[in-house]
């Protein structure tokens, strides 16, 4: 797998135009929103696909729509496709090039934060399903990456926050050098920061994942600590129907375990000071019954227990199996 850092949409086309000829024909998967702020995309092949906004894209029907456009295309061993996005179409398309045929070639240009951090990296693919999110699920290296520095440029304060999310949870469970990094270059800044400290953070999140997922690529032990904070925020995702974002779900959940963690008070502050400059709302009143019930369906349980993940001291997670669910439905208060 290559990852290739570009800092222009001409250089991205170069890029696809110098592979063209290793491929019998080239898929686009994107939607209507990334396509409208970058028409360059339409350049690259007039084999696109439209995928759908926000969570249904993930869904059974959505992706028997896009193989069917597959086939009808004549799509073959010989092919590749090419996801344009932010994390859900990358797991989308990561799921579909690791299906069709059994597997075809993958190529990911992420266009959020998100996706540049998280979703593009370390071969996971998912559909929803019942619910449930990313229920459905393989593994599919992607054989490139390019991550186009242009994208951050168009993003908003709330994808930016999003991104952060992921960026944050990283130097919680495994870099102390990235979140002081955070705590004395990001913070007093962001959304507003230079092109090379995003540079430098999606490089920094991009080699810790990866660190984790070379050690453990199916997602069998060691990689569960990636899970932090989002058995809490998969949970609100699908309590909410997916109107609150990643990013947000993932930051309430990562408050949870953080205050469920045996830390010192000196870490819980310094953490809780950095988690109170993305300035999120209290959530209100919460049905924390159906809120738990949604963390019990979540994959990464067995039998009905919970596997929780938590800090044992800042920049290293531990997990808890069979966790204890009224101590979490007590913390959910902190909400």
């Amino acid at each position: 797998m290559k990852i290739n850092y570009k800092n222009t949409e001409s250089e991205i086309i170069s890029t696809i135009k110098s592979i063209e000829n290793k491929y019998d024909k080239i898929f686009i998967l994107s939607n209507s929103k990334i396509i409208s702020h970058h028409s360059f995309i339409n350049d690259l092949s007039n084999l696109i696909f439209i995928c759908k906004d926000g969570e249904s894209c993930k869904s059974i029907q959505h992706y028997i729509d896009a193989i069917t456009f597959l086939n009808e295309n004549n799509c073959n061993k010989k092919s590749c496709i090419i996801a344009i996005g932010g994390g859900i179409v990358c797991d989308f398309a990561g799921f579909i090039a690791s299906t069709y045929m059994r597997g075809i070639d993958l190529i990911m240009i992420p266009t959020s934060l998100l996706a540049m951090v998280d979703a593009a990296i370390g071969g996971k693919t998912a559909l929803n399903f019942l619910d449930t999110r990313n229920l459905l699920g393989t593994f599919k290296d992607s054989n490139e990456i390019i991550i186009g520095l242009n994208f951050i440029q168009t993003l908003d304060d709330n994808e930016r926050l999003n991104g952060m999310a992921e960026i944050f949870k990283y130097s919680l469970i495994m870099d102390v050098k990235l979140f002081n990094f955070i705590e004395s270059k990001v913070v007093k800044h962001f959304p507003n920061l230079d092109l090379d400290i995003f540079k430098e953070l999606i490089d920094k999140c991009i080699k810790n994942k990866l660190t984790i997922v070379n050690k453990d690529h199916y997602d069998k032990g060691i990689r569960n600590i990636l899970n932090f904070g989002h058995t809490v925020g998969h949970a609100l995702e699908s309590y909410y129907d997916f109107k609150l974002s990643h990013g947000r779900a993932i930051l309430y959940g990562m408050k949870v375990a953080t205050h469920l963690s045996d830390l010192d008070k000196e870490e819980k502050k310094r953490i809780k000071n950095i988690w109170e400059t993305f300035n999120l709302p209290k959530l209100g009143s919460i049905n924390k019954n159906e809120i738990m019930i949604h963390m019990e369906n979540d994959k990464k349980n067995i039998g009905g227990a919970l596997n929780f993940i938590l800090l044992d001291k800042l920049g290293n997670a531990i997990i808890k199996p069979n966790f204890n669910k009224k101590l979490i439905a007590e913390a959910l208060d902190i909400l």
